[in-house]
């Protein structure tokens, strides 16, 4: 069959990522014998005239639509990325009628709300190598896909989904740069994107990766294998950088070190990044080995740095863990992203103080440059399928009509919020280190790196040179001129609506579907 595949996700500022996991369906289905082609529509400007172009020209019997993430998952600038898709899907429905499928991550969020939304025919849940795979058999032969694990979709007037089976890493190299071209994405400062393991064994209550879309079983490659993947790329497409996007990079910690020595084993060199650093077992030997493998930065996600905290995100790790991981950190000079989330059950005055107490003393060097950057996020979203969910049911903030499409929240009733905001602002004008969630509506102009970039060269990652941006404006004293305003009062008549509101199910009529569900920021 000829299947067109369609990378929706239109970010394409300082955090465009390459459709990873569509490039692995696509690669599997083309070892299936199907002709396949990739439509990536990020950095794209003439949407319509993409789409008329690779439908018309190709005329695919099927097309599948990759949905990367419901929203930004950011409370005080909140940003539903369903209409853009929707507006996608329509533009598709004029040009074909041949079968539409979804899939990606954010589709498996909430497979029937996602469904009706963007008014697919099918949704592949979790991970589509297999299942897309059978599904695109099954409409070859006329038959009904009903029963082939992690597929979705409307039977007799009833939703219907066969549950994923996730037994193996299902397949390997998915030849990125084959599918994607990866230039635009590198002038943003993205690199070539590997992963080493599917599932996560981490209990992180709010988390989806382990309990809704990789699962809690980890299902690992070979060290040879990836990093066979890795030289391969190197030779073939000279990538200014790789990054791994595993949810948790060095667990299980003996995994991730035969992959890092195999690295330095081999006679080439590159340049490394990872979103999912675990302060766990992060110690002086394991940055010695992520540094001679060739890491210049990574990001980590502790959640929070108060003891009450951890216990209650379920991290795995405590407060004297994350200690010694900055102390170990602080012995190097990589660019080191740190991830918080303030808000959770449990949080009080006392535990967003101790989280900004710990960056204050570790984060922040006493002598010499900062190279770590902390990201505070006001608020914790809420997916079926998580801990969390149900803790949000029990303490009255969502009721069993609740739609996760629209983005819903955890906001630890326990906080003042006018005392919050001061804590965290105040900290944000004390020091550069710290950013807060309400700053990225400062991304778009993040663009500007890969134009500067021309003539001025500078090192990867790009986040690294907000620092010098934010110094600049504690130093003149004009960094709480972007303080926004009225933050406390919206969030808790936010709050209020989602604890009280029904939103029906969508109609049919596509006119009218999107217009059941309010996906636009609450400000």
């Amino acid at each position: 069959m000829r299947v067109l595949l369609i990378n929706s996700n239109l970010k394409d500022d300082l955090l465009a990522a390459p459709p990873i996991g569509l490039c692995y369906v696509a690669s599997a289905a083309e070892v299936a014998g199907h002709e396949v082609r990739v439509l990536d529509l990020c950095f794209k400007r003439r949407l319509r005239q993409e789409l008329e172009k690779a439908i018309i020209g190709f005329s695919p019997q099927v097309i599948g639509v990759s949905l990367r993430n419901l929203d930004n998952a950011n409370m005080l600038r909140p940003v539903s990325y369903l209409p853009s898709a929707l507006k996608i899907i329509q533009v598709i429905r004029e040009l074909t009628a041949v079968p539409l499928v979804l899939g990606g991550s954010g589709a498996s969020l909430d497979p029937q709300g996602v469904l009706e939304f963007l008014q697919g025919d099918y949704l592949i849940v979790s991970e589509g190598e297999k299942s897309f795979v059978e599904l695109l058999d099954a409409l070859n032969r006329g038959e009904s896909p009903a029963e082939i694990p992690g597929v979705a979709m409307w039977r007799q007037g009833e939703f219907r989904v066969t549950p994923p089976q996730l037994t193996s890493f299902p397949s390997g190299n998915p030849r990125l740069a084959k599918w994607v071209d990866l230039a635009p994405y590198e002038k943003m400062g993205g690199g070539y994107t590997v992963q080493t393991k599917r599932g996560c064994r981490m209990r992180c209550i709010y988390c989806t990766y382990n309990q809704v879309l990789e699962g809690n079983h980890l299902r690992l490659r070979s060290p040879m294998e990836v990093v066979d993947e890795i030289e391969e790329a190197l030779y073939r497409f000279h990538p200014e950088g790789f990054e791994f996007v595993d949810s948790v990079f060095n667990d299980p910690v003996g995994h991730c070190q035969e992959i890092l020595e195999e690295i330095i084993r081999r006679p080439w060199k590159a340049r490394f990044s990872t979103m999912g650093v675990s302060p766990k077992n992060l110690d002086v030997q394991f940055l010695q080995l992520m540094q001679r493998a060739g890491f210049t930065s990574f990001m980590t996600s502790p959640e929070s740095a108060s003891e009450t905290m951890l216990t209650n995100y379920q991290k795995g790790f405590g407060i004297e863990d994350l200690r010694r991981a900055a102390e170990a950190i602080n012995q190097f000079a990589f660019p080191v992203l740190w991830y918080f989330l303030v808000g959770g059950p449990g949080e009080t005055r006392r535990t967003v103080q101790e989280t900004l107490d710990f960056i204050e003393q570790y984060l922040v060097r006493k002598e010499g440059p900062s190279f770590n950057q902390a990201n505070i996020f006001l608020g914790v979203r809420i997916y079926p399928g998580t801990k969390l969910w149900q803790i949000a049911l029990d303490d009255g903030l969502i009721h069993d009509h609740s739609k996760p499409l629209e983005p819903l929240w955890y906001l630890s009733r326990e906080l003042d919020l006018e005392v919050t905001m001061r804590q965290l602002y105040e900290a944000a004008c004390r020091r550069p280190e710290i950013a807060l969630g309400d700053m990225e509506k400062y991304l778009p102009l993040t663009k500007l790196f890969g134009v500067i970039r021309k003539v001025f060269p500078f090192p990867k990652p790009y986040w690294q040179h907000l620092l010098p941006v934010h110094q600049m404006l504690v130093k003149l004293g004009v960094r709480s001129l972007f303080q926004a305003t009225g933050v406390p009062a919206r969030l808790r008549e936010y709050l209020k609506l989602q604890s009280n509101r029904s939103i029906s199910a969508p109609v049919a009529d596509k006119e009218n579907r999107s217009a059941k569900y309010c996906l636009k920021s609450p400000s």
